[in-house]
């Protein structure tokens, strides 16, 4: 049986099956650089968060997450596909871990790429756009080296960007979500 995809939602919605990831690295590539903190945000309730306490060390947050994401249906992220599942599985296999199961996965970068005409493609133009009462939160470029140098004191500070970011594209998915057609893995 095969349903159709604004059916798929509605079920994934009224189980509670459905959570809003992002994460927060130290680079872009999970070779170079690791996992610092992860948001996930379950449909309508409070974000649960995992970070690390030393940069280059998040093996044990990895295993943890890894666990939670696995519980979900579907996942819903903002580039997603092209960042933060690589990472987090380059990472778990760096560990010597396996990486997650597939699931169900909506990418709202792609969804919104291919349904609208947009200037530009941010997460944050787009919560713009459409008045959401949650912005995405802003950190200066310096904030990061703070992190690496100094994370027990600059680490929170990602923790609340990252759970921002949660709330935003939950935010996101509930403007657009009539939009979404497909959902795959």
């Amino acid at each position: 049986m095969q349903l159709a995809a604004q059916e798929f939602l509605r079920l994934v919605e009224a189980t509670g099956k459905i959570v809003f990831l992002d994460i927060e690295a130290t680079g872009l590539h999970g070779d170079y650089n690791s996992a610092s903190v992860v948001s996930m945000k379950p449909y309508k309730r409070p974000p649960k968060t995992w970070s690390v306490i030393r940069p280059g060390d998040d093996k044990p947050m990895l295993e943890q997450v890894k666990a939670e994401l696995e519980k979900y249906l579907c996942w819903v992220t903002y580039y997603g596909k092209g960042f933060d599942l690589k990472m987090l599985n380059t990472r778990l296999t760096r560990w010597g871990l396996l990486p997650i199961e597939p699931r169900h996965h909506i990418d709202m970068y792609w969804q919104l790429k291919h349904h609208l005409l947009m200037s530009r493609r941010s997460q944050a133009h787009l919560l713009r756009f459409f008045d959401c009462e949650i912005q995405k939160m802003d950190v200066n470029p310096e904030m990061w080296n703070q992190v690496l140098a100094n994370p027990k004191k600059y680490l929170p500070t990602l923790v609340k960007r990252c759970e921002s970011d949660t709330a935003g594209l939950e935010a996101l998915y509930e403007k657009t979500k009539h939009l979404i057609r497909e959902v795959t893995k």
